[in-house]
């Protein structure tokens, strides 16, 4: 029994790789033919466009891992059957809960490197990857590793440690000069938001003056500051809730409540970003019937052609419910566990009908 278990979970690895590097390698390619026209704008050269094609692979890994597991599935285990190996295992006394129990252990090592990549891989990547390419095509600033985006503003000088998705940066030090490149001032906040007018409203001030009589240092709860970022500079530092970790994302929730501010597009990304692995579990359990209930009969051709519309679909249908969700105050729980709560269900009804 051990060797057809290790028989099966080989045979699963070998459908997810060959199908996540069908896909990885399809999207891979589209994408890398969409920013071909970006090339040459500002600093934008092939050796970014490459860097960011790399970084941003994980991620692309990360977002068709789902359907990945339906499909990789649907062709291994189509392989067995195709082959009779699967009547013949059953002719033996290898139950289908049985061969289901091995498919479903097996998915649990797939289910487990899609945690890794959500919570340690993919964010910090798709992070530099995105910050890296606006840098580089506005041509507005300098991104270093350690010291965040400088930018120059005529006399000022601006340094951004981190953003807030959104509106808002963090810990910003602004340093002005005066014609004669002498220090005029120093201004370090906490945050910053943009306020009405354009203007920018920063928060837990310190501000030094230099003066000819001597130095000004003052701390202030506010000060209100001209538009001293354009709108690119602010958009190329934000980073979207999709670009966050999963413990990040709990931990900006938070923050988020303890200022007053609305969560809920943060929640919604915790939750479709927590129950990934139980999506990926589900999509290989939805793969049994394909082998097992009425769609047993159909050609290989017709499987992956049918599970690749009902994987396409389940993924349109949960991101609209989401948004939707959202939009009329649905808790982003709900809108995120019921796609997954039907795939069950259908499935264990499907597996119910075997005989």
């Amino acid at each position: 029994m051990r060797i057809l278990n290790r028989y099966i979970g080989l045979r699963l690895v070998w459908g997810w790789m060959l199908v996540l590097l069908i896909l990885t390698a399809m999207f891979t390619i589209i994408e890398l033919v969409g920013q071909l026209d970006d090339v040459g704008k500002g600093n934008y050269q092939l050796a970014d466009l490459f860097t960011y094609i790399a970084y941003t692979t994980p991620g692309r890994i990360l977002n068709l891992a789902a359907i990945t597991s339906l499909l990789g599935s649907i062709v291994a285990l189509g392989t067995l059957a195709n082959g009779d190996e699967l009547l013949a295992m059953r002719a033996c006394g290898f139950s289908v809960f049985r061969i289901s129990r091995v498919v479903l252990t097996t998915g649990i090592v797939m289910m487990f490197g899609v945690l890794i990549l959500a919570q340690f891989v993919v964010p910090p990547l798709d992070q530099r990857a995105w910050i890296n390419r606006e840098v580089a095509l506005s041509d507005t600033g300098t991104l270093l590793p350690e010291g965040g985006f400088w930018t120059r503003d005529k006399n000022r000088f601006i340094n951004v440690r981190s953003s807030t998705y959104g509106k808002g940066l963090d810990d910003l030090s602004v340093y002005e000069f005066d014609e004669k490149g002498k220090p005029s001032r120093f201004i370090t906040a906490r945050s910053a938001e943009i306020g009405p007018g354009g203007r920018w409203i920063c928060r837990d001030i310190r501000q030094i003056t230099f003066l000819e009589q001597g130095i000004i240092d003052q701390k202030m709860p506010t000060l209100t500051l001209d538009v001293f970022l354009n709108t690119k500079q602010v958009d190329l530092l934000s980073v979207t809730p999709s670009m966050f970790s999963i413990s990040t994302l709990y931990q900006y929730i938070q923050v988020l409540r303890q200022r007053g501010q609305n969560p809920d597009p943060y929640i919604l990304s915790l939750w479709q970003k927590s129950t990934l692995p139980l999506k990926v579990g589900a999509m290989i359990f939805f793969s049994l019937p394909f082998v097992f209930g009425p769609a047993r009969e159909a050609s290989s051709g017709r499987r992956v052609t049918l599970g690749t519309i009902l994987g396409i679909s389940y993924y349109y249908f949960d991101q609209a419910l989401g948004y939707t969700g959202l939009l009329i105050g649905l808790h982003p729980a709900f809108t995120t566990l019921l796609p997954l709560a039907i795939i069950i269900m259908l499935t264990l009804w499907l597996m119910l009908r075997i005989p």
